[in-house]
């Protein structure tokens, strides 16, 4: 039964996190061990979305451990059981006592069975710009199983969650994945000193954590960076605008931020990419557009091609509007009142699986009952299917504004533009130099 449920839950999150995420890229997946026990830690920076994208994402389904108050939000529950959460009571939602003592049980029975359980160790979903303090949990429940419990072959892995803009509906994710750190290697020193081997594993796993999410200063300077390492993360000769792997512009970004901790000067660097960016504003074009060599027969082939999509999905397209775009535009409103933008974030997600599921069966039961019951599951079934083909018309449609608009302001501006491609290539040079700095 737990197998089907599983399964069930897979198809689920591949499915939501398919329709909340443009794209989700993921690096180093190898590194995930196809069999036996595993204790996977990752950061936790986008609420419940963090969960369900490692299980849309990952080869094997992991068994979370979740706070105990998640499971008293009605919308939550069914997800929470049929994804297997573990609960967690913790003393600051008022636990007393030793009350994990069963969901500690539970995972050392799971990584028996050759199981992944998955922590995040720093116990909240936050909107920090670094790893937070993390929580003993993860260490205990490894060296617990590992040691205590004699479970063979576990290890540790850790994984870093990456997002461009982790609230916004259709933007992008990353997941990296450390090499697997078997808990044998602890085993000795915890038999001596169980409390301060778990304080050196919790120490360990932060680090193999800011090894795949390195932290930043804040979140003006990840975005400053973020903007520049996207500048030189793309190549040079480009026949179309298109996007940079989120994968290589957070590899740039983070070696910058690292400079910049080693006491590196980036002064050249942020006066060439801010000459640069005022360029672009002037211009009104993307740094995309900039190197872009706009190929006539390719640019025509794909505006052709572009267009005929739209013309067929329009009418489909034209539904999927009508029946979202009210409870589309009460979701978007509702998102806004958390603080918390991991929160926004799962609002979106969550919230609109479940406003919309009830629109959806609300406009099958008022067809059946007019046009007969196959109307109705037709109707209900058509009905999510014209939404997502209307945001893929709507991406559809901005990509190809982007291409005609960039194609006429670089011909239209070629006296200006040598100036703006040398501004560009003095950011280039300038961040070469930084990242090479001893």
């Amino acid at each position: 039964m737990r197998r089907v449920a599983e399964v069930a839950m897979r198809a689920l999150a591949r499915l939501l996190i398919r329709i909340f995420f443009r794209q989700v890229e993921v690096r180093q997946a190898e590194h995930l061990p196809a069999a036996g026990p595993v204790v996977l830690v990752a950061n936790h920076i986008n609420g419940l979305v963090d969960g369900l994208l490692l299980m849309a994402q990952l080869d094997r389904f992991p068994r979370f451990l979740g706070k105990s108050t998640l499971f008293k939000v009605p919308p939550l529950w069914p997800f929470l059981k049929l994804g297997g959460v573990i609960p967690v009571y913790r003393q600051v939602d008022g636990a007393t006592g030793d009350q994990n003592a069963s969901a500690f049980t539970s995972c050392h029975e799971i990584l028996r069975r050759g199981g992944l359980v998955a922590l995040f160790p720093e116990g909240i979903s936050h909107d920090e710009s670094s790893l937070q303090p993390l929580r003993t949990g993860a260490a205990r429940v490894a060296l617990e199983a590992g040691v205590d419990h004699g479970v063979p072959g576990l290890s540790m892995i850790a994984v870093g969650l990456t997002y461009d803009a982790k609230a916004r509906f259709r933007s992008r994710a990353l997941i990296r994945m450390t090499e697997p750190v078997p808990v044998a290697g602890w085993a000795e020193a915890y038999r001596q000193n169980p409390q301060e081997t778990v304080r050196r594993v919790t120490a360990e796993v932060a680090n193999l954590l800011n090894s795949v999410s390195p932290p930043y200063a804040s979140w003006a300077q990840a975005e400053r960076l973020g903007w520049i390492a996207d500048v030189v993360a793309r190549p040079p000769q480009g026949s179309l605008p298109d996007e940079v792997a989120l994968a290589d512009q957070a590899s740039v970004a983070e070696e910058l931020a690292q400079a910049e901790r080693r006491g590196v000067s980036t002064a050249d660097l942020l006066s060439a990419s801010g000459e640069y960016e005022r360029d672009l504003t002037l211009l009104g074009l993307t740094d995309a557009q900039v190197v872009a060599k706009y190929p006539k027969g390719h640019l025509r082939r794909t505006l052709v091609w572009s267009i005929f999509k739209v013309a067929a999905a329009l009418p489909l397209a034209a539904l999927g509007f009508v029946v979202h775009v009210i409870p589309f535009q009460i979701m978007k409103r509702i998102a806004k009142v958390p603080s918390n933008e991991g929160i926004k974030a799962t609002v979106k997600l969550l919230g609109c699986t479940v406003f919309f599921t009830l629109v959806y069966a609300g406009l099958g039961v008022l067809a059946g009952r007019t046009f007969g019951a196959w109307a109705g599951v037709a109707t209900a079934v058509a009905a999510p299917v014209c939404g997502y083909v209307t945001v893929r018309l709507a991406e559809r449609v901005q990509r190809i504004g982007g291409l005609l608009e960039g194609y006429h302001t670089v011909r239209g501006r070629r006296a200006v533009l040598s100036t703006v491609v040398a501004h560009r290539a003095d950011v280039v040079r300038a961040a070469c130099l930084v990242r090479d700095a001893p």
